[in-house]
């Protein structure tokens, strides 16, 4: 369900993005207080008509809205589902438990014996240097 909702919402989204390029502008309408043919002949003049192609958007515009309220609403989780976060801690299970930071961590594998190494019987001697 979750996926035919999603594929409507993708193919309104682009119909409506073409519908939209597909309108035509109304020559200065958006600039027309920032400039001097701002007058009252201008405010007074009657809108166009509305055509098929604007009613579409408009038509198109309410059915993406309604599409996102449906997608808001089938994400939301179940009545029987537990509403999880990524910051909550994961159960732990039965495997082997990880060491703490303030643990020492123990080897799980004994350590093999190592040969004894031999010690020098006497330390060799530095001869003095001479101050002047």
């Amino acid at each position: 369900m979750l996926g035919i909702v999603v594929g409507l919402h993708l193919l309104i989204a682009i119909v409506m993005i073409v519908f939209i390029l597909l309108q035509k502008t109304e020559g200065g309408a958006a600039g027309a207080g920032f400039n001097a043919s701002a007058s009252v002949e201008s405010m007074m003049r009657p809108r166009a008509r509305p055509n098929p192609v604007g009613r579409a958007t408009a038509i198109l515009g309410l059915c993406f809205f309604v599409t996102s309220l449906a997608l808001a609403l089938l994400s939301k989780p179940n009545a029987g589902q537990q509403a999880t976060s990524i910051m909550a801690e994961p159960a732990p299970s039965g495997g082997p438990q990880v060491p703490q930071v303030n643990e020492p961590a123990t080897p799980s594998v004994p350590a093999a014996p190592t040969a004894p190494t031999a010690t020098p019987s006497a330390t060799p001697s530095v001869p003095e240097v001479p101050k002047n």
